[in-house]
């Protein structure tokens, strides 16, 4: 396979389809491919490639984040979505969700294949807190004390709520 990863002047880059800071994480069946994070993103945001197993769901549990805002865009499946108080289940290729800051969220796979969004967060750093995640996952750390622990660090309070998962 040929690495189109370039550097293209100061005016930009490529990166294949398979190209990316990838993450394993303690979720199964979610692969995480990092597009854009950090220094490597033009702008204060980051651009996530994630991809989701049938029954799958995205997060631990719902959640909010008090300074961060997510934009998702479906490419492949079904998603079912908890926005604030509504359920949308049928979330599919070509729709976007938009989650302010302080809104309660949460998603999974609600189809039968494989499905996949590009999430955009603002701000830039989601990729510190799925390093920081994976670690403690790959070292034999990963409790659901530390996973707490991370995620009051990483601006993303639990939230418990039921529903359609």
């Amino acid at each position: 396979m040929i690495n189109v990863a370039k550097s293209v002047a100061a005016e930009g880059r490529v990166l294949g389809p398979e190209e990316g800071k990838r993450i394993q994480l303690p979720i199964p069946g979610v692969s995480v491919v990092f597009k854009a994070w950090g220094k490597k993103s033009p702008g204060d945001h980051d651009l996530v490639e994630m991809t989701l197993e049938p029954g799958s769901a995205g997060t631990p549990r719902p959640h909010v984040h008090r300074n961060r805002e997510e934009l998702f865009y479906v490419t492949e499946g079904q998603f079912g979505f908890l926005v604030g108080d509504q359920q949308f289940m049928q979330v599919g290729p070509g729709s976007l969700v938009h989650i302010p800051s302080g809104v309660v969220h949460d998603f999974r796979n609600s189809g039968s294949v494989r499905a996949r969004f590009m999430l955009v967060t603002s701000p830039a750093g989601l990729d510190r807190y799925f390093d920081e995640m994976g670690a403690l996952y790959s070292e034999g750390k990963f409790s659901e004390a530390a996973l707490r622990e991370l995620r009051l660090k990483y601006d993303t309070d639990e939230v418990d709520v039921s529903w359609g998962r």
